[in-house]
C-alpha cells in the first residue's frame, strides 16, 4: 500500500522557486548565445528553448507575487 503525502506551498514559496528557475534558464540561454560556437543551429535551438523556459517561469513568479499580494490584504 502506498501512502500519498500532500505538500502545500505558499504563493511566496512558489514565486521564489519560479524566479530561481527563471534566472537559471536565462543564464543558460545567455551562455549558449555567447558561446565560442556562435549562434549555429544547435545553439540557436538551445537559446530559444531556455529563453522560453525562462519566460514561462518568470510569468509564474509574477502570478505568484500577484496572488500573494491579493491574499495578504
Amino acid at each position: 500500500m502506498t501512502t500519498q503525502t500532500e505538500t502545500t506551498q505558499t504563493p511566496q514559496e512558489i514565486g521564489v522557486h519560479a524566479l530561481a528557475k527563471a534566472v537559471k534558464y536565462a543564464d543558460r540561454a545567455d551562455r549558449y548565445a555567447n558561446s565560442v560556437r556562435g549562434t549555429d543551429e544547435f545553439n540557436h535551438g538551445r537559446v530559444a528553448t531556455y529563453g522560453g523556459l525562462a519566460a514561462v517561469y518568470a510569468e509564474v513568479a509574477k502570478a505568484a507575487a500577484a496572488l500573494a499580494a491579493e491574499t495578504s490584504r
